[in-house]
């Protein structure tokens, strides 16, 4: 069963992510988000991203781990 990690990100953040998540060894589902269709407003629209539900712990850690790290650069 997949669970929802993140709702209604952008697509340039999400394949980030998707890729921290994929070198852990955790399986990722990216669905078009409900809040935009990307036939409207073109590619580069807002995405979620699931998980394994057995993994979903683990991925919010990383998770939090990435974000932190992205912003220790930014004001770095």
């Amino acid at each position: 069963m997949w669970k929802v990690l993140v709702e209604n990100v952008n697509v340039s953040f999400a394949n980030v992510l998707k890729s921290v998540l994929e070198q852990n060894g955790i399986e990722v589902l990216v669905r078009a988000s409900k809040l935009f269709d990307p036939v409207i407003f073109g590619q580069g629209g807002l995405v979620d991203l699931l998980v394994p539900e057995e993994k979903y712990e683990q991925a919010r850690s990383l998770m939090k781990e990435a974000q932190e790290h992205g912003e220790e650069n930014t004001t770095a």
